[in-house]
Formats: structure tokens, sequence, C-alpha cells
């Protein structure tokens, strides 16, 4: 009898089943260099094309200097790096992607999420929540490190082996989770440094194309760079030089005393002279030159000191 309604049950979803399968959930946006697709309804691997339709289960793959952007109904975007793997997965309640292998920038828009649906980043050993946000996740062996770039509302990440062991990941903070899925090892959360930000966020752009502002979050828990970012563009190399350039003048400035006495206004010189002990003015008068003191004398109309001029 039970096995008659786990029977029944499986021939009620079989057909549910492949009209999701049917439907496409997004499509392919953006290609640089070569990339492969393979349809699960199909099982067929074929070569990624612009506005090739991407479905359930359906699993992309890039090849090396390659890049490969997915849209999903304006509500989210995938930008796939080179030698990656990934499948994408979407349901009424959650869009889900598995990244195997590589680097993928994950992107929520702001509301492209209803009221208790969630979006998921999958590596081998971890689970990332996010809602309306920027999240890059990279895998290397037994290694996922995840970087936050932007977040309209908290992110969270957990163990894959224990989904409800959730821990929030601040914008602008970085981890690393090694080790298998069934016993993963969390490091230390940090905060990311400027350079670190900088690569990430390059991570979430394609090559030859317009960049979408990704860049500009990667920034925006550092005060100092939010300060001058409209002075310098949208690229962050440029907001680090401009930012390194003015520490170097600040330090010059400070380390050279001759250009602050140039800069001083001549009343000011004035009075610092004015402001001088008598024994220093006269101990510079003491080491000029004896025919100096002499010419100074005769200039002044005076008298030597051991008689008049003759």
């Amino acid at each position: 009898m039970r096995h008659a309604a786990v029977v029944v049950s499986l021939l009620i979803a079989l057909p549910s089943l492949a009209h999701a399968q049917s439907q496409p959930i997004g499509a392919i946006a953006a290609l640089v260099g070569e990339g492969t697709i393979t349809h699960a309804v199909r099982a067929e691997r074929a070569p990624a094309k612009v506005r090739d339709q991407v479905y359930v289960r359906d699993r992309i793959e890039t090849a090396q200097r390659s890049v490969i952007r997915v849209l999903m109904g304006g509500r989210v975007t995938i930008t796939i790096r080179e030698r990656s793997i990934v499948t994408i997965t979407d349901d009424p309640m959650r869009t889900r992607v598995d990244l195997e292998s590589g680097t993928l920038a994950f992107k929520v828009h702001e509301g492209g999420l209803r009221a208790g649906e969630v979006a998921e980043l999958l590596t081998p050993n971890t689970i990332t929540g996010i809602r309306g946000s920027l999240v890059v996740a990279e895998v290397s062996g037994s290694d996922s490190d995840v970087t936050v770039l932007e977040a309209h509302r908290p992110i969270t990440i957990a163990p894959r082996s224990n989904s409800t062991q959730t821990t929030q990941l601040p914008v602008g903070h970085t981890v690393r989770v090694s080790g298998p899925p069934h016993a993963p090892r969390f490091g230390q959360i940090r905060r990311a440094l400027r350079e670190r930000l900088s690569y990430v966020a390059d991570l979430a752009e394609v090559p030859g194309r317009p960049r979408d502002g990704g860049q500009e979050r990667a920034f925006t828990h550092d005060a100092r760079a939010a300060h001058v970012a409209p002075q310098l563009g949208a690229h962050p190399s440029a907001r680090a030089e401009m930012l390194q350039r003015q520490r170097s003048a600040v330090v010059e400035r400070r380390g050279d005393p001759a250009a602050s006495r140039r800069r001083a206004h001549p009343e000011d010189r004035d009075d610092a002279v004015r402001r001088a002990r008598p024994d220093e003015r006269d101990d510079t008068v003491r080491r000029a030159r004896p025919d100096e003191r002499d010419d100074a004398v005769d200039r002044s109309g005076g008298t030597r000191r051991f008689g008049a001029r003759r």
C-alpha cells in the first residue's frame, strides 16, 4: 500500500516537473570566449550562444578566458567566470545556483524577490542566502571563498550539511570555508582589503561591456573611498591611485620644511625674525666674514672699528 502511494505521488509529480523543465527560467545575455550548456531534459551538450534559453537543472561550463552572463527574468544576474561549472535551478519560492567549481558573481536585483522568497548560492560546502545583494563565490579544490560586495538585506552563510546553522556575512567582508561537505571548517569572517574588493568587483563584470556598477558597492564600507568616488569615475583602481597620491602628497609636505618656509607669507617670516632671541641674531653677525661686516658698515656711512676710513 505504501509503495502504491509513492508510485502515485511520482506519477502526479512527473508532469509538473516536465512542465517546469519545458519553461525557460532565463537566457544567456553575454558571452566572451567559449562555453557549453547541457539541457537537463535532453542531456545534450551544445556550444553556448547569446540568447540561448536556460531551463531548470541546466548545466553551464565555461572554457579558459571565457565569461557567460545569464539573466533570469530581470530578477537575478549570474556572471560565470572562466573554467567554471554551474547548475541553475528555480522553483516558485527559491532560485538556486550550484557552483561546482570556478568563480561566479550572483546578483539579486533590489525588489527582485517576493516576500518570503530567497535566493541561494551553493558551493560544495556552503549555502549563502541572498536577498537583494551582490555576492562573489570562488571554489578551488575543497576551499570556498565568499565575498559580499552589496547587501540591501542581511546575507547569511551556512554549512551545506546544516543549512539552519546560519551566520551573517556583512557587506565588504569575506570568509573562507575549507574541508569536505560533511565537515566544513569556517575561517574567520574578516573585512576584505581594498585590493581584494577591487579584484572581486571586476569578477562581477563582463569584459568589453559597460560596467554595471558592482565595483561601486565594493567600497561603500570605506568612508574615504566613498568621499572621493565622484571625482574618480567608476574604476576601483583609479580610486586607489587617487588615495595613494593624496597620502604621498601629505607625507611629502610634512617632510619638506623648506617648502613650508616658502609657503609662509612675507609678513609671517618678518615676525619670525623679530621673534628670534638676541643671542641668535648676534651669532649670525659673528659668523659673517670680517670683510662682509666692514662692507656693511661702510655702506651705512659708519666708521671702522680701528679708525676712520682714509
